[in-house]
């Protein structure tokens, strides 16, 4: 079987021109025509999307289904007007525009993280800690919640 969906997290520097190596893991992933064209997009605050083409086509197939109330139709807009296309160069990197390093208070690295299919989010890597990381004692009982139907860590009965 072949996974055909990315994975996991990795970090990587921004340089002074707003360059970023986008993470092997991913890209190897990828195949040439993927790489050559990407859409990167405003994610939830303070974080970036990028897609493949055929990534961002399920996407916006999927917010353009949604009822056209005002807010949707508002976000589509704005999604979309927020939205560009990217290329891995050479050396495999994507530039980041100063606007796309501004909304997503990205400085000096960015965390790539794995959304769905082939898609990442993009995050100052603090931001994501803060976020979604490991930081208390009921983080990780609510990340062990969910492999152990709401059983905290180490209060599972093997024998079951």
């Amino acid at each position: 079987m072949e996974l055909n969906a990315f994975i996991g997290n990795a970090k990587t520097a921004i340089d002074e021109k707003g360059r970023s190596s986008f993470p092997r893991e991913f890209r190897r992933l990828l195949s040439e025509e993927e790489g050559s064209s990407l859409i990167l997009a405003f994610g939830s605050r303070d974080s970036l999307i990028l897609f493949t083409l055929e990534e961002y086509s399920k996407y916006i197939a999927k917010i353009e289904s949604r009822p056209q109330t005002s807010k949707n139709v508002r976000f589509n807009r704005m999604f979309k007007a927020n939205s560009h296309y990217v290329s891995l160069d050479g050396q495999n990197r994507i530039l980041l525009s100063k606007n796309d390093i501004a909304y997503a208070k990205l400085d000096g690295e960015v965390l790539y993280v794995a959304r769905s299919g082939k898609s990442v989010e993009l995050w100052n890597p603090s931001i994501y800690n803060e976020k979604f990381g490991f930081n208390t004692e009921e983080d990780f009982n609510e990340f062990d919640a969910g492999f152990f139907d709401d059983e905290p860590s180490g209060d599972v009965d093997e024998n079951r």
